[in-house]
C-alpha cells in the first residue's frame, strides 16, 4: 500500500478532530528504511504487556490515595530560565535510547549544578557504541543504557564525537556519573518528578504518520507501526493534555526538534515508564565545561601572533593594555574580540593565561 501523503495525513488529522499539524519534515521523505533507522528502542511485545500490566495496576492503586498536587504545567524549556540543551540528530543510526538519556542527563546537570547556561554537551557516541556496541542496526533498551552510565560514566562529546554509523569504542574518561536510576509507573509520579527534579527518559510507539509532525499535540492517525522509539520528557501540559518531549531527529523535524504528545498517546504513559535519574553537580566545577573553548582560544593567539593588528585589538579590548596609539579593527576583528570577551566571561580562569600568552 502507497504510503499516505501529507495532505492525506493532514485531512485525517482535520477529520478526527486532533490538534496537530502534518507538513513534509527532514524525515517524513525518507524511505520506510531510512525512517526506521531513525528509531531504535528495541523492546519486546513481553515487555511492553508487562509494563502495561504494572502500569493499569499502580493507577489503580494511586486512585485509592490521595496524590499529592503537581502543577498543571511544567516545562524545563521556560522554568525561569532554559535547562535544556541543543536538538541533536541520531540520523540513520538507532541510538535514540543513548540520545534521549544524554538529552536528561544534561538537563540534570545544569539543574542540579542550578545554572541554565552550563549546556554540557554529553558524548552519545561514548554511550552507545561503548555501552551496547555495533547496534545502530538492532537498537538499545533503557536499563542496560541507564546502567552503563551509573557503572561506567558518559564522558563529553569533544572526547569521542558523534557519527551515525557502528564505531570502535573509544575509552574515554568519564564527565558524569548517575548516582541512582529508577522506572516511574504512575502518572501522578512521573508529573511530581518532572515538577520537582527534571526531565526524565521515556519511550513511545511510532507510527507512520509521527514523521510528518510539525507542530501541536500529537495523536495518531496511522496504525503502521514503525517501531519504538526513546525520548526526553522535558515537561507537561494538562490544559492541553500532553507531554512535551525532546526528540532526537534535528530541527527540521517538529517544533524545531521538539514535540507535545497526548496523554495515553502511542503507549508514551501506557506501555512504557518512565526513568528517573539521580546524579550530584560533578566537582570540581560543574564539568569544567570551559575545556570545549580551550581549542578556539588556544587558534585565537595562533591567529593573533601572525596578525600585529589583531593581537593589539585582543590587548587593548581584552587585557586592558592602553597601547598607544589605540589600535584600528575592523569588523572582522571586533567579532573575534567579542567572542573572546564572551569566552573569559564564562571563563575568567582563563583570563590571566589568554592574555600572557599574547604578551610573550
Amino acid at each position: 500500500m502507497a504510503e499516505k501523503k501529507v495532505t492525506d495525513i493532514q485531512a485525517a488529522i482535520e477529520e478526527q478532530g486532533y490538534r496537530w499539524q502534518a507538513s513534509t519534515t527532514s524525515v517524513s521523505e525518507l524511505s520506510v528504511a531510512e525512517q526506521k533507522a531513525h528509531l531504535g528502542l528495541a523492546v519486546s511485545k513481553e515487555e511492553l504487556d508487562a509494563m502495561e500490566a504494572a502500569i493499569q495496576a499502580a493507577e489503580s492503586a494511586m486512585a485509592l490515595q490521595a496524590a499529592i498536587a503537581a502543577p498543571a504545567a511544567i516545562d524545563w524549556r521556560n522554568k525561569a530560565g532554559d535547562w535544556t540543551t541543543p536538538i541533536k540528530d541520531q540520523q540513520n543510526c538507532g541510538s535514540c535510547v543513548s540520545f534521549a538519556v544524554c538529552a536528561t542527563l544534561e538537563s540534570r546537570i545544569n539543574i542540579a549544578c542550578r545554572n541554565a547556561n552550563l549546556d554540557p554537551d554529553l558524548s552519545e557516541a561514548h554511550l552507545f557504541f561503548c555501552g551496547c556496541g555495533n547496534c545502530c542496526g538492532t537498537g538499545w533498551n533503557f536499563a542496560p543504557a541507564l546502567n552503563f552510565a551509573k557503572n561506567t560514566g558518559v564522558g563529553r562529546e569533544t572526547s569521542f564525537p558523534y557519527t551515525p554509523s557502528n564505531q570502535a569504542c573509544q575509552s574515554i574518561s568519564p564527565d558524569i556519573k548517575i548516582d541512582l536510576w529508577t522506572a516511574v509507573i504512575p502518572v501522578a509520579d512521573r508529573k511530581n518528578i518532572l515538577a520537582t527534579k527534571g526531565p526524565m527518559v521515556a519511550g513511545m510507539a511510532v507510527y507512520a504518520d509521527f514523521f510528518t509532525y510539525r507542530s501541536g499535540v500529537y495523536r495518531a492517525t496511522s496504525t503502521n507501526l514503525r517501531g519504538y522509539h526513546a525520548v526526553s520528557v522535558v515537561g507537561y501540559d494538562d490544559q492541553e493534555e500532553c507531554w512535551i518531549c525532546k526528540n532526537s531527529w534535528g530541527t527540521g523535524w517538529g517544533e524545531n526538534g521538539w514535540f507535545k504528545i497526548g496523554y495515553g498517546e502511542s503507549g508514551i504513559d501506557t506501555q512504557f515508564a518512565f526513568y528517573d535519574v539521580d546524579l550530584k553537580c560533578p566537582s570540581p566545577g560543574p564539568l569544567d565545561l570551559c575545556r570545549r573553548y580551550q581549542p578556539y582560544l588556544t587558534s585565537v593567539i595562533h591567529a593573533a601572533r601572525v596578525n600585529r593588528r589583531l593581537r593589539g585589538c585582543l590587548l587593548y579590548y581584552v587585557c586592558g593594555v592602553r597601547l598607544t596609539p589605540r589600535p584600528l579593527c575592523g569588523q572582522a576583528m571586533l567579532r573575534v574580540v567579542r567572542r573572546v570577551r564572551y569566552v573569559l566571561m564564562r571563563c575568567p580562569q582563563y583570563r590571566k593565561a589568554f592574555c600572557r600568552a599574547l604578551m610573550r
